[in-house]
């Protein structure tokens, strides 16, 4: 169901053009009664920024099947199919409709780094396994890095790095805000032409496609929360709150 006009629309005002209907990539889908249902993975380098800590968390939703010998699998690969990593949890048995949490951890001696000038990714292949039979499967592709800030500097890899930026919208001419490979692509290649390293989506979380595609081309990104009302702040004929409305204007 797409709602045209609704109180939520107070909440979605960004700077950009009004248009209704749905934009982001939506999909029906089937999936066992017990699935992987996210995961988070965390690429801890040494102090020498050679080798990496790589930890990973998965999460297993129960739908209400036995969860009797369910075990996660990690295998990491390069891109020449080389195996670096392989690792394997328990799942620990949950009620109905309830969520369980396994995570593990190995060694990976000096994996090639994420940086924005070498984008080098592995790919990640994550199994459900219920005694040896794989049930749930998901494949991504991650990077090795080491992200902080330091007083005013951010550090990618304990190097000093300057964050150059451009502001990012899901629109398109013919298309709307629906947002096609094809067109993140030609962004991309024209972000990189011009030297910059990142991106900031302004003003709400961009489509999977584009972050996925970020992390090939080596862009960071900035990502914001589709939380602003502009058009939309003076929702009320009361006198009083109008001018409100108008002494901050005059302020601003």
């Amino acid at each position: 169901m797409v709602t045209k006009y609704s109180d939520g629309y107070y909440l979605e005002g960004q700077d950009y053009w009004r248009l209704a209907g749905i934009f982001d990539n939506v999909w029906v889908m089937a999936t066992p009664k017990t699935r992987l249902m996210d995961w988070q993975l965390i690429t801890d380098l040494d102090e020498n920024y050679r080798d990496a800590d790589l930890q990973i968390k998965a999460f297993v939703k129960n739908y209400g099947a036995s969860m009797n010998g369910l075990q996660v699998k990690a295998m990491v690969t390069d891109k020449n199919g080389q195996q670096v990593a392989v690792m394997q949890g328990a799942v620990p048995e949950v009620a109905d409709h309830q969520i369980a949490e396994t995570s593990f951890n190995t060694h990976v001696t000096n994996p090639l780094k994420w940086t924005s000038e070498t984008p080098n990714l592995y790919a990640l292949n994550l199994q459900l396994l219920q005694n040896g039979k794989l049930i749930d499967e998901v494949n991504t592709r991650i990077g090795f890095k080491e992200t902080m800030i330091i007083g005013d500097t951010f550090y990618l890899n304990g190097v000093p790095l300057k964050v150059n930026a451009q502001n990012s919208h899901m629109q398109h001419p013919v298309m709307g805000h629906a947002m096609t490979e094809e067109v993140i692509r030609k962004d991309f290649e024209i972000l990189k032409q011009f030297n910059f390293n990142a991106v900031r989506t302004s003003h709400y979380p961009p489509v999977n496609k584009y972050l996925e595609l970020a992390d090939e081309y080596g862009l960071f990104i900035i990502d914001e929360t589709g939380d602003e009302a502009h058009a939309t702040e003076q929702v009320s004929a009361d006198d009083k709150y109008l001018g409100m409305y108008q002494e901050r204007v005059r302020r601003m």
